[in-house]
């Protein structure tokens, strides 16, 4: 069987991409130079002579997406078939059928038929890969453009969303070889990027109003939640919340085990697309950041990674999992919290109370973008604080100095 052209691509509900604004300005000052671009321009990127069957007869066909016809392919000017199939065998199909050569349709695309209902996108996509979880798709940029697009990812569990990578543009097909000097690589990225953007801002408000209805996130979207135990801050299943309020705390001994979890408005992939997580922590006048503190020492970057996609989903309303800032049981602590600690311990006495706060924040080129989620809990001086913080062994202020030693400043 002959190999397929097309590469593999993830077609699912949760994609990371930019968000519709953003892509379409970013968009729209891409076209403005390809078509200005073209319209001075002699020649034709799209007119190498290519190989390929002929498939000109198709554009003798109609049909009432306007897809029917031959297409030639940007990267070496080979020819395809495309229809659009309404109906096969007198039963709704709403099917793209892609031809290689003449006879049965190498590949039988699905339509994504929300995306075209809702906002009149014409997409389809083809299963490609169980193993890989990868799907083939095409999307149409314009009339008789369309782009195909790349992307796989693997599921860690069942049934938890799956760390998400951006679709790529792989190739351009065109009727006319002409529309290539406007619809290259670069533009149809562009484009494709503020397609996934409608349809995820889309998802993502239909996601919310189900989140709503549960207490939890329609209390503390924004917001931190903090627990004495991680088991308090998880749920079992995605967008299913289970988490109760009456579970959470707003005071702490100092030391003691604390677990945080924040909610979001929007998932940061909407809300800043191309952007991570970073945390910061204040009390006492003093504050750390955790990605300032990964370029201070490489101690803590070997125990402080990055909250990217790899680590933490961005199209999500929370993180999946909690953080622990303290978790003694487990010998766990977030070193940015510890560090924290350490700057103020000269001002820290027995039978106070301090509040510390807690900002999650948008993070992209170095600089925190906007907090989107806060939290505070009161934490006090008690009878185990001093051993659990500055034990000669295994307190967490005396492990960090350990652990920076020379690199102390």
């Amino acid at each position: 069987m002959k190999k397929v052209k097309i590469s593999g691509l993830l077609f699912g509900l949760i994609c990371f991409i930019f968000s519709a604004n953003t892509a379409e300005a970013q968009f729209g000052k891409k076209l403005k130079d390809k078509m200005a671009k073209a319209a001075g321009s002699k020649g034709s990127k799209g007119s190498k002579s290519g190989k390929g069957v002929d498939f000109s007869d198709f554009n003798a066909e109609t049909d009432e997406m306007g897809v029917t016809g031959q297409y030639f392919e940007l990267a070496d000017g080979k020819s395809y078939g495309f229809k659009f199939m309404k109906e096969v065998n007198g039963e709704l199909a709403n099917q793209l059928f892609y031809y290689e050569k003449k006879g049965e349709p190498t590949l039988k695309m699905e339509m994504k038929e929300s995306a075209f209902r809702k906002h009149q996108i014409k997409l389809f996509y083809k299963w490609h890969s169980a193993s890989a979880a990868s799907y083939i798709e095409l999307v149409q940029l314009a009339d008789g453009v369309f782009a195909q697009t790349s992307q796989t990812y693997s599921y860690n569990k069942p049934g938890i969303a799956p760390l998400q990578s951006k679709r790529t543009v792989k190739n351009v097909y065109a009727k006319d070889k002409a529309d290539f000097e406007t619809w290259d690589m670069e533009t149809a990225q562009a484009k494709i990027d503020m397609v996934f953007g409608t349809l995820k801002g889309a998802e993502s408000e239909k996601i919310q109003k189900k989140l709503m209805k549960y207490e939890v996130y329609k209390n503390y979207k924004g917001k931190v939640a903090f627990a004495k135990v991680f088991s308090y801050l998880k749920h079992a299943r995605q967008y299913q919340l289970t988490e109760k309020p009456a579970n959470f705390i707003t005071k702490r001994e100092l030391g003691e085990d604390l677990i945080y979890k924040p909610y979001f408005e929007k998932p940061l992939a909407v809300s800043h697309p191309g952007a991570i997580f970073n945390i910061t922590y204040e009390m006492l006048g003093e504050t750390t950041d955790r990605e300032a503190l990964r370029k201070t020492s490489k101690y803590f970057q070997d125990n402080m990674p990055t909250y990217d996609s790899k680590k933490k989903n961005p199209e999500l309303f929370y993180f999946r999992y909690p953080i622990s800032l303290l978790d003694n049981r487990d010998n766990a602590a977030d070193w940015g919290f510890i560090e924290l600690l350490r700057k103020v311990q000269g001002k820290l006495k027995k039978g106070e109370t301090y509040k510390f706060k807690l900002t999650v924040w948008a993070h992209r080129d170095g600089e925190n973008l906007e907090a989107i989620s806060t939290g505070t809990v009161e934490l006090n001086y008690g009878d185990k604080t001093q051993a659990l913080l500055l034990g000669p062994d295994k307190g967490w202020i005396t492990m960090l100095e350990e652990g920076l030693g020379t690199e102390i400043k």
